[in-house]
This record gives structure tokens, sequence and C-alpha cells, in this order.
């Protein structure tokens, strides 16, 4: 099976909220549509759709951040997702692939991504594709308790 990876367009919001649905078996917000739309306004180098069978089959969303939490300029992988249907055919490491050229044309050394430890395949992936686990942490508060 051949892979194509493209920057994404405007009309390919369509697939990504549809492949975003079979991921996470919930319909998306009215919202997501816009956010879609104005990430690639913002960052078009960073939104990639994968094709293959004439399809989109994957997309990945990832920006150059700098100076939050003392972090250094890096990469950030906002969210990748692959049609279940394409699962284990390479479609997120080519996408992760082609995004890191971006960044390495951006003198990006660090790239990061923010997974749930409670998802094993999701951090057994990252780890496949050469991520480690980072010195920070993720605090939250519920707003019910402010």
């Amino acid at each position: 099976m051949s892979i194509t990876v493209r920057r994404m367009h405007t009309q390919d919001a369509e697939d990504v909220l549809r492949i975003d649905e079979k991921i996470t078996g919930t319909p998306n917000e009215a919202q997501w549509e816009s956010r879609i739309i104005d990430q690639m306004t913002r960052n078009p180098l960073g939104c990639l759709v994968a094709e293959a069978e004439g399809k989109v089959v994957g997309f990945i969303f990832g920006e150059i951040r700098g100076w939050e939490f003392a972090i250094p300029k890096s990469g950030w992988i906002e969210i990748v997702g692959v049609d279940p249907e394409y699962h284990g055919k390479g479609v997120a490491r080519v996408l992760i692939e082609k995004l890191h050229v971006y960044f390495r044309n951006h003198n990006v050394e660090r790239v990061m991504t923010m997974v749930n430890w409670n998802d094993p395949g999701l951090v057994s992936f990252f780890r496949a594709v050469g991520f480690e686990r980072s010195e920070f942490i993720i605090l939250e508060k519920g707003s019910e308790s402010a």
C-alpha cells in the first residue's frame, strides 16, 4: 500500500472529523471544524494528511512552540489520528516523519507530545517511534473546586 502525505486543505476537515469519530466512537462537537480551519490558517505547514487508495486515512497537527514552562523552542505533536481500518500499516509513522522534516527545517531539536498513561497502545506506539518519558508532568484541578 502506498501512503502519500500532503499539506491539509480546508476541504479535508470533514475527513479529519470522520476519522476522529471512528477512533473515539463519539460525535465531534460543532466547534471542532472551525478549530481545524484555525489551526490550518495559523500553521499550514504543521497540518498534514495521509492518503492511501485515493482517500484521506490519517492526519496530524503539529506546531512549534517555546518559552512555556521554561521549555526551549520545541516541536509539538498536538494530535495524530489514523482511520482504524489502516492501523498497523505505517500511516502514523509516515505522518510523524513528515512533520519532523518541518521541525528540522525550522531548527527544532526536540519534539514533544502528550499521551494518556492509561492508553498503553498509544504509549507503546510513541516509544516505538523514539519518544521517551519527559521530565514534565501534568497537574489538573476540577473546575468545580475553584
